[in-house]
Formats: structure tokens, C-alpha cells, sequence
């Protein structure tokens, strides 16, 4: 490429990202309900009850709620009729997801801007929550994490993707059609042509909406669970759960390029090949839940 041709791709870049960070800072914040939720919820001398009196004050949230609790996503043996009985049997961090996740996709749900397939996008993230709630089942005997908080950073790992067809949806396009015809993985063509990625822009997300720590990590290092300095083994389920979901067949789009799985991720966990492929045909005969828990979380 000669140096006019370098200095106009350039400015390109620089335009694009100059776009896509303005645009986040004036990203609405989470709704009040949301972010005081986060808070009860992440709090060590919460009640269900303490939980129960927010979602309450909003009667959609209450709904998706209950009938979560009573979907065959979650099986639960009994009838669930009030919100504090929900949380008691589903947990704390399956409220988060709820909360969170219907409240992305309320923000995000244009139907003008279609670069990403959003039903594909969720399917995506519904199939890696799932692996990612199998594998900390699989390593209980080995390392003590929560299933439910492994599914929320599932549900949410990818959200920078959201941001940029939001914000960028011609120019995202030429980056998934890019990734398609150079067989590049999708987080690689995002740095080349808008001088971002989506695990960056997890990061920014995550400062301006005061996720917790978990979230916030699981989001940017996803990719590379060997750079992060902290919960390096929470990540690498997230990592490996997310590798598992492309294998099942739940990419963004057809023949999507990833990035390599890192080399040490399945010995870390303890996942050998009997494992990963119980754990990734789980996932591909699942292929009805993230139908029902989108019905019910949109």
C-alpha cells in the first residue's frame, strides 16, 4: 500500500474510533432499578427479600422473573408464584442475568440495524452461558465457582459486538464481511479496521456501567485468559465455554473464524476430550433453550 493510500486508511480508522467512543460516552446509563439491583444483589448481607422489594416495583421485571422460575429452562420441581420464592430457588446471579440481559436488549433492539444478527448473537451467548454453567459443574470437584455467575458473564461476554452495530453498522459490516473472505478471526479484523475491538469496548462498558469485577474481566479477556491478572480460571471457563459454542454451531454468522484456543485452557480445567465433547453435545441438543430463556428475558 503506498503512503496516500496509508495515510487515507488511517484516518479512516482513527474516524471510526473517534465515533465509536463518543457514542459510548453518551450510551445511556443502566436504568436505576438495574444498577441498584446490582448493588443489593453483590452485597454479602443481602436478603432475597431486600431483592424481592425492587423487582417488585417493576411488574414486566417481576414477570420475567416468574416465569423464569417456572420455565423448563430451569426445571424446577414446584410452582413459583412470588419473586422473593424465585430468587431463593434460582440465586442471586440469575436475577443479574435477568436484569441485565433484558435490559441490554432493550437498549440495543433497533430493528433498523441488522449488521448483526441479533437472534444468532444471543443464541451465541445463551450457548456459551450454558457450557460455561457445565464446566464449573465439571471442575466442583476441583475449584468452587458459582454456575449461575459463569452464565451471566456467558450471557454478556460478547456484548461489545452490540455497540458496534449500534454505532458502526456500515462499517461493522465491511468488518464481518473482511473476517468472512480472510478467514480472520472477527476480534482481529475490529482492531485492524476500527482501531477497537469488542473486548475493549467490554472494558469501557464495564467502567460506565459499574459492572462487577467478574463481568467486567470475563468481557475483555476472554479471548486470552493468560493476560489477565486476576481470576484467570473464572475467564478461561468463559474462554473455553465460548470456544464450545462455536464448535455447537452457535456463531455470529456461518464458518466464522475464531481466535485460537489457548493452549493451556482444557488442562487448567480439567476438561479432557470425554468431557468436551459431553459438554458440547449438551450444548448442541440444547438448542431450544436459548429460544425460551430470550422469550421470556426480552
Amino acid at each position: 500500500m503506498n503512503q496516500p493510500l496509508q495515510d487515507d486508511y488511517a484516518r479512516k480508522v482513527s474516524e471510526r474510533y473517534r465515533r465509536v467512543i463518543e457514542n459510548i460516552e453518551n450510551l445511556p446509563a443502566l436504568p436505576e432499578i438495574v444498577t441498584r439491583l446490582l448493588e443489593v444483589v453483590n452485597a454479602p448481607d443481602t436478603s432475597a427479600d431486600d431483592a424481592s422489594r425492587l423487582i417488585e416495583r417493576d411488574p414486566a421485571l417481576t414477570s420475567k422473573v416468574i416465569r423464569l422460575a417456572n420455565s423448563a429452562f430451569y426445571g424446577m420441581p414446584r410452582s413459583v408464584s412470588s419473586v422473593s420464592s424465585a430468587i431463593v430457588i434460582l440465586g442471586f446471579n440469575v436475577i443479574r442475568s435477568v436484569v441485565l440481559s433484558a435490559s441490554i436488549m432493550k437498549m440495543f433492539a433497533d430493528p433498523s440495524k441488522q449488521t448483526v444478527n441479533r437472534d444468532h448473537f444471543w443464541k451465541h451467548s445463551v450457548i456459551t452461558a450454558i457450557a460455561a454453567k457445565e464446566l464449573v459443574r465439571h471442575l466442583l470437584s476441583f475449584k468452587l465457582y458459582d454456575p449461575e455467575g459463569a452464565f451471566c458473564a456467558g450471557i454478556l461476554h460478547d456484548i461489545g459486538k452490540l455497540i458496534f452495530n449500534e454505532y458502526l453498522s456500515a462499517d461493522y459490516r465491511e468488518v464481518c464481511q473482511y473476517s468472512r473472505d480472510h478467514e480472520m478471526p472477527l476480534l482481529d479484523a475490529e482492531t485492524l479496521m476500527l482501531g477497537i475491538n469488542h473486548a475493549e469496548i467490554g472494558r469501557i462498558l464495564a467502567d460506565k456501567w459499574a459492572l462487577p469485577l467478574d463481568l467486567e474481566l470475563s468481557m475483555v479477556f476472554h479471548h486470552y485468559p493468560d493476560r489477565s491478572e486476576e481470576i484467570v480460571d473464572f475467564i478461561n471457563i468463559i474462554h473455553q465455554a465460548d470456544h464450545i459454542a462455536h464448535e455447537a454451531g452457535a456463531g455470529l454468522f456461518e464458518e466464522e473464524s475464531v481466535t485460537p484456543e489457548w493452549a493451556e485452557s482444557r488442562s487448567q480445567l480439567h476438561v479432557d476430550d470425554g468431557v468436551h465433547d459431553r459438554i458440547c453435545e449438551l450444548c448442541v441438543a440444547a438448542a431450544t433453550g436459548p429460544v425460551e430463556y430470550l422469550s421470556i428475558v426480552r
